[in-house]
């Protein structure tokens, strides 16, 4: 078995240097295929290479080049927008770093990270004011520090409305699309986010200082909360969960239910910069793929519903994503800014 491990490592490594083409790979166990690919994970983050199988077969794939004379580059810039209470629109890729806005005592300012921040210039008083920080599709990750000192990274086709200020006993937001949330600890002063889809329903979750994702995109058949760090409660009308680390909240037009064990390395792979899929259908694949690329895509067809499992760094051309596809058995074509998905 070890003898077999390194020479999976040696062919692998010397595919790497040699190949000039796409190449099948050998059906593998997939204990030995994580192992050899370990192996050259350092390698294939610093370049344009990525690992992929179809979990049916088990095929390993490096891809090098695409051969789609369409392409969509992946997100080169954050397009992310602030709108503020006074309803003025604060473009966050518009100023290198410096000031972006004056609310009263409290100033938006842009870091030289990229990250945007609210910072408290004195005594904070007054009425509650909302602001709303919109990350469209095509758009790179943006994150941001709220006033209390609540992290925020927000997803591509995702916005967050929340109060400049918090006042009174409690801090509430709002999110469409996902977001990661690192809650600053306060324990008078909950946390609580509202979430609402037309599929997934409407929900809330309350939080004293935790780490979580939820993502409640609109085209998503359900609102799924996961838990990293601390703990949450989910309410949903008369039905309340109480989540503990590595558990998920599925929220369905029938209730709330609790998934354990969850891969949270999947689930935020998106604030990490990696496309990472575990057993995941087409149609859900290709809704990722859809926000962050900002592209459309069209299913014609029987497509098969097998799930394909692989790690693909997000700042690969869509072309290449799509060849690894196709070597998987999947006819993909591009006409512009569309995908067409063919049996």
């Amino acid at each position: 078995k070890e003898l077999l491990q390194k020479t999976m490592e040696y062919r692998l490594l010397q595919k790497i240097h040699s190949s000039s083409k796409p190449s099948q790979g050998h059906l593998i166990n997939r204990k030995i295929w994580w192992a050899a690919a370990a192996s050259v994970a350092i390698m294939l983050g610093a370049s344009a290479y990525f690992l992929f199988f179809k979990k049916t077969t088990l095929s390993q794939q490096i891809v090098e080049a695409g051969t789609l004379t369409d392409d969509v580059q992946a997100p080169q810039s954050n397009k992310a927008m602030v709108t503020l209470a006074n309803g003025q629109k604060v473009y966050v890729d518009s100023i290198n770093n410096g000031a972006l806005a004056l609310q009263g005592n409290v100033k938006l300012v842009k870091l030289a990270s990229g990250e945007i921040v609210y910072q408290s210039l004195g005594e904070i008083s007054g009425q509650l004011q909302y602001n709303t920080l919109e990350n469209p599709k095509g758009s790179k990750v943006i994150n941001m520090v709220l006033i209390d000192g609540t992290k925020v990274w927000l997803n591509a086709g995702s916005s967050l409305v929340y109060p400049v200020v918090f006042t009174g006993n409690k801090r509430k937001v709002a999110i469409t699309g996902e977001a990661y949330f690192e809650v600053a600890k306060n324990p008078s002063k909950p946390f609580l986010v509202d979430v609402e889809t037309q599929a997934g329903g409407a929900g809330e979750i309350e939080v004293l200082g935790t780490h979580f994702d939820v993502n409640a995109y609109s085209e998503e058949p359900n609102i799924k909360t996961t838990l990293l760090e601390g703990s949450v409660k989910i309410k949903r009308q008369n039905a309340v969960q109480t989540l503990s680390p590595g558990q998920q909240a599925v929220l369905t037009t029938g209730g709330i239910k609790l998934e354990k064990d969850i891969d949270l390395s999947q689930v935020v792979a998106w604030k990490d910069g990696f496309f990472l899929f575990n057993n995941i259908d087409i149609h859900a694949l290709m809704r990722q793929v859809a926000r962050w690329y900002d592209v459309d895509v069209n299913f014609e067809g029987d497509i098969s519903a097998e799930g394909y499992t692989g790690k693909i760094s997000n700042d690969v051309p869509l072309s290449k994503l799509l060849e690894a596809l196709q070597l998987n058995g999947l006819h993909a074509n591009m006409e512009g800014k569309k995908i067409n998905i063919v049996p």
